[in-house]
């Protein structure tokens, strides 16, 4: 009787060099997670913690989770074959990642199906908070508030790339840490956007905004005001421009995510006549 082939389970870093493995894994695979952002998993590469679970030459799992900007970690990819268990490569690949991320302390994820977020309690992830979705339709026209777009002097113009260093600063301090963008990836959502814009006041950028556009629907990926600016209608001019902008090209909605703490961007949306939808995404931490 011949004797059984056994081969061999290893983990280590992923390289440019398995983008091929990478692509059936992420094409095949039956667990996916892609985190929402400017770039795709594939664009990891190259990126550490990027580490792969491997029988023989075969990618059976991957988890990504390179911080960007410095010390703030998201898991950008966890990713696992028809032969794997989540948990189990979960425990396989986990431990190598932490290592390199421990320093920072914290790794943060946002749970898009409910196969991922019920995996991320059961490893000890803290839920941190709600991200929400709202839509408006577009048919109806935008609130203008001229009034308080005259007495502030708004202004709203096509953002160019001389604009970037001072759109990812104002970015920086709008934000809290966990959801600020590096430059790179300002840099990529003025690439990618389908209409990027800034606020003027005086010469002086004070707000700025990116949307994407879908075969269905425009969405609102990013807008931000100087907090010394902010509640002075720099955020409402900007969004009533970016609905005029979409229903000149007739698309019919506009969609946004915010977090469900942030009581001045629901505000803002809301008397924009953005209604919720009803979905959310859970965003959790591990501070172990």
């Amino acid at each position: 009787m011949k004797s059984a082939v056994i081969i061999e389970r290893q983990l280590r870093r992923a390289t440019p060099e398995d983008i091929a493995h990478l692509r059936q894994l992420l094409q095949g695979g039956r667990y996916i997670h892609r985190h929402l952002d400017w770039r795709t998993p594939l664009d990891w590469l190259g990126h550490q913690p990027f580490w792969l679970l491997l029988t023989g030459e075969r990618v059976d799992a991957a988890l990504a989770c390179p911080p960007d900007p410095p010390g703030v970690a998201w898991v950008r990819l966890f990713a696992c074959s028809e032969w794997e268990r989540p948990a189990e490569a979960w425990h396989a690949l986990f431990p190598k990642v932490w290592e390199t991320l421990a320093h920072q302390n914290v790794l943060a994820a946002i749970a898009l199906r409910p196969w991922f977020a019920h995996l991320l309690e059961r490893e000890h992830f803290t839920l941190y908070q709600h991200v929400v979705t709202l839509w408006r339709s577009l048919n109806d026209p935008p609130g203008e508030h001229e009034n308080e777009l005259r007495r502030f002097g708004v202004t709203i113009r096509p953002m160019g790339m001389d604009d970037l260093e001072t759109v990812a600063s104002i970015d920086n301090s709008a934000f809290e840490w966990l959801w600020r963008n590096s430059a790179a990836d300002i840099y990529r959502s003025w690439q990618q956007a389908a209409y990027a814009s800034v606020a003027v006041i005086a010469d002086r950028i004070v707000g700025f905004q990116f949307s994407t556009l879908s075969p269905t629907n425009a969405h609102l990926a990013r807008l931000a005001v100087h907090p010394s600016w902010q509640r002075h209608g720099v955020g409402q001019a900007l969004l009533n421009d970016v609905i005029r902008h979409f229903r000149s090209y007739r698309v019919t909605q506009l969609t946004v995510n915010t977090q469900q703490d942030n009581q001045a961007s629901l505000a803002l949306y809301q008397k924009a006549g953005f209604r919720l939808t009803g979905e959310e995404y859970l965003v959790y931490l591990y501070t172990h």
